[in-house]
Order: C-alpha cells, then structure tokens, then sequence
C-alpha cells in the first residue's frame, strides 16, 4: 500500500515516545513492502516549533520524509487557553485558539496533503494533541486513521478531540488500556479500529563497561530514561528518590534526555543529556532498576525496551498503563505515592533474587513482541478502512 504518515515531528533525535514510535512503525511498514511517506515540520522542539531539520524532501532509511516549516507558536498562551478550557471558560473559540497556539501550524504540509491526499491509500495521523493533526483531519477523513495516543488529560475531553474521533474513518490505539479510555470518554461511531501496539527490533546487548568508561556513573544507580520535564513527572520522581536517600538508600539516579530550558535538576541527580541508542542499551545493562514516574501514557516504549534488556522496572502505578503494561509483562514493580516508591525501590536494590526474576520475566515477554505481529495488526486496519470508504474516494 501507498501510505502517508502526518506527524508533528520527526527524526532520530527527536526525543518523543509517539514520534518514536510513528519512527519505527512507518520503518517496519516499509520493511514488511509498503511505502510510507512522512509528511511533517522542520522542528524538533515541541514548545516553539523552531525550524532544525531542512525543510524539502528526504529519505530515512527507505522511508520518503517531506519537512515544511511551521508557524511560531505561542507556549505561554497555549498554556493558559487549555487551562481555561479544562476549567470551562469559552467554547469553540478559545479551543480554536488553544490549538492555533501550541501548534504546529504548518501551512505547507496542510497544502501538500489537500493536493496528494488521494495518492495515498492510507493517511495516518499520529497524536491527537497537535494542530498537524486537528488541522489535517478534515483532509483526509475519508482515509484517515487516527493514532490518538491517549492518556487521561483535559485536553482529551475538549470538543476537537471528540471531533477528530467522530471524522475519523478508523483509530489505532496502543495498549486496551487507551482503548478502553477513548470509548469511556466518547462516543465513537463505530469506524473500525485496532489495538496495534508496538513492536520490538532484536538489539545486541548493551555494555555496562563502556558505560562507565563514557559517563561518570555512581557504583549502583536507578536509571530514567527520557524528556527531563515536570509533565513526565521528574520533578515529583526527584523528589521520591531524595526521600529514598534519606532513608539510606543505596541506588543514586541517574537521568537521559533532553531537559526543557527553565527545567531544574537537583546537583545529586547525575544529568546526562540526550544519548543515543547504543549509549541508552549500555546505560540499561548498567542499572539495576528503570524508573518510570509518568501517569500520561497510552503505552510505555522505554518499559519494553528495558524489559528486552532484562533491566527490571519501576513504574508509577496510578498510571493504568503502565500498571496494566508490568502486570502483563512481570518485568517489574509499581508504586502508588512517596511511601511506596521508597520501599519497592529498597525491595528492588536490596534483593538480587527478586531483581533477577523480574528481569527473566520481562525478557520472555519482550521475545513475542515482533514488529510482525504489530504489522499484521496495520495490515488488518488498513483494509477494513479502504474496504470501507465509498467508491471513487
């Protein structure tokens, strides 16, 4: 099949689960001999959208990326118009003005897209979040499939997401989890859809030396492996591990990926910056624990990355996701407050057995996570979607 991914941003160093996961897919679909043609901005920030990546055409691998710029967009305004969304205040307007806000707009791509939409026997648009997607929708709604990426925020119950669920010609979710979510919170009219999931590329293990030779590391730490923001819940997880400190915890905590300007880490925290994949497979084997404190998850990429590595997780429990994602896996614990955190990590950092268990479990789970299964899942979307459009569209 001919098919065209819309997604905010692109790239291997874009530090972004959905974006990763867009990534991967669209690579695998290729593999599995489908073409798939990324149409996306030039940014890799998500707060401003400045232009990084050259804006025209390009291949990844075998994937076709075609990059357009994108308007300025406004963070301070986007900020406070979704919170006065999510409190009430305004209808249609403000949520208008909401999305124009945090963006991207990016007129070109939505020009290329109105132009060569019926080239494509399949658009699908990755997150619902995002103006590439709110603005695109209407484009494509006849091939379109939503790729929402939920978890449980305010925006997810504003009136353009309930739009862009109802437009949708199919969705494809995550975990049942997400599934399950969407369909509490609105009342899709029955378009096809699919738990796709995500699959797993066999690596080669990592290097806990080289590790160590490439970063000063502490003898034993927990490791936390992406965006260094307060909305992935970092500053709360700082907080936990102090307390677990203080309660003569042995394991320091070290964190990877890219830190927001403005955002603080405290000095005993040990900051490495954005690494790339051969740097993180390393930093897994070195870890005796992955730490994961976000609650807004539609499905977890660096758990079974880390369950694949037989690193054993500990994640935050009031996330159904990745509650829901452990269980399935038995890679690891979770944790519901402060309190609970300190006493699952002192179980995890003082009891090898216990470590070692979790890290068989989660490694035999992440064995039948093949992105051919995954794209078996795709394939079944894609045809009951066309299947289903009218003819001559």
């Amino acid at each position: 099949m001919n098919l065209a991914f819309v997604v905010q941003r692109y790239g291997d160093d874009v530090a972004g689960g959905a974006e990763a996961l867009c990534r991967q897919t669209a690579r695998a679909l290729v593999a599995a001999g489908h073409h798939v043609t990324i149409l996306t901005t030039t940014a890799r920030d998500y707060l401003h959208w400045s232009p990084h990546y050259p804006a025209g055409s390009s291949t990844d691998g075998s994937v076709e990326v075609r990059r357009f710029d994108a308007d300025p967009a406004d963070p301070v305004a986007a900020s406070r118009l979704g919170r006065e969304v999510a409190l009430g205040w305004g209808g249609w307007d403000r949520e208008v003005a909401w999305a124009t806000a945090q963006g991207p707009v990016s007129r070109g791509l939505l020009d290329e897209l109105a132009t060569s939409a019926g080239d494509y026997d399949v658009v699908a648009l990755w997150t619902y979040l995002y103006a590439t997607t709110q603005l695109a929708m209407p484009l494509v709604r006849e091939r379109a499939i939503l790729v929402p990426t939920a978890h449980d925020e305010p925006m997810l119950r504003f009136g353009i997401t309930r739009g862009l669920i109802a437009m949708a010609a199919g969705l494809a979710y995550l975990t049942p989890e997400e599934r399950c979510l969407v369909r509490d919170l609105h009342d899709a009219p029955g378009q096809p859809d699919e738990i796709v999931g995500a699959g797993l590329t066999p690596t080669s293990p990592g290097d806990p030396l080289r590790a160590r030779q490439t970063f000063a590391l502490p003898d034993r730490f927990a490791l936390y492996l992406g965006r260094v923001d307060p909305g992935k819940g970092t500053d709360r997880l700082f907080a936990m591990h102090a307390a677990y400190r203080a309660a003569a915890g042995e394991l320091g905590l070290v964190v990877a990926g890219r830190r927001p300007e403005g955002v603080h880490v405290p000095d005993q925290v040990t900051q490495l910056g954005f690494v790339d994949d051969r740097s993180k497979a390393d930093l897994l084997a070195a870890a005796e624990v992955l730490v994961l404190p976000s609650v807004n998850e539609s499905l977890s990429l660096v758990l079974m990355e880390a369950w694949q590595a037989g690193c054993p997780t500990l994640a935050n429990g009031r996330s159904d996701v990745l509650a829901a994602q452990t269980a399935r896996s038995g890679g690891g614990l979770v944790y519901l407050d402060e309190s609970d955190y300190v006493h699952q990590l002192t179980r995890l950092a003082s009891d090898t057995a216990l470590r070692t268990a979790h890290s068989r479990a989660g490694q035999a789970w992440a064995v039948g996570e093949t992105w051919q299964n995954v794209i078996g899942r795709w394939e079944s979307l894609f045809e009951r979607v066309r299947s289903g459009r009218p003819v001559g569209t």
